[in-house]
């Protein structure tokens, strides 16, 4: 008799759903959660008196967690892992460097320098020979270098 009420009680449905919800963080897909939503929702049923018997709380676990997986999975899946599709076709400017203006703090020799962008200093390299005092504008970077040409008035 205890094992039948604890099966069909709103107890087993909880424990349930939260077990769903945690298995998500060891083996993530996003899957688990959304059953782990329908377990808690039936659970909840179940704990309001809603809810009595085993053949309907086995059919609304079902319909929930259908419901949210195809009705929810598109959105959360897009928050949870960003909708970037592809970094080799994604613009590589990401930290919007290029076309930026830039102040020329030492003179540039054999084509390396300082320059000021955003009021920080950064390693730069160009082919034009700038001196301390000039603007340029930034054409490219590798990683935490940028590449600048002379600012035409």
């Amino acid at each position: 008799m205890l094992e039948s009420t604890f099966i069909n009680g709103y107890a087993f449905w909880l424990l349930f759903g939260l077990a769903l919800l945690a298995s998500e963080f060891f083996f993530p897909g996003l899957i688990a959660a959304f059953f782990g939503i329908g377990a808690l929702a039936v659970g909840l049923l179940t704990l309001l008196g809603v809810v009595e018997t085993s053949a309907v709380q086995v059919i609304l676990f079902a319909a929930f967690s259908l419901v949210a997986l195809f009705g929810l999975r598109r959105h959360f899946k897009r928050w949870l892992q960003g909708s970037e599709e592809d970094l080799a076709s994604a613009d590589q400017d990401d930290a919007g460097f290029i076309g930026a203006r830039v102040e020329v703090l030492t003179d540039f020799s054999d084509g390396f320098g300082d320059v000021l962008l955003n009021g920080a200093k950064w390693d730069a390299e160009s082919s034009d020979a700038l001196r301390a005092g000039e603007h340029a504008r930034v054409v490219d970077h590798r990683g935490i270098v940028l590449k600048v040409t002379r600012q035409q008035s």
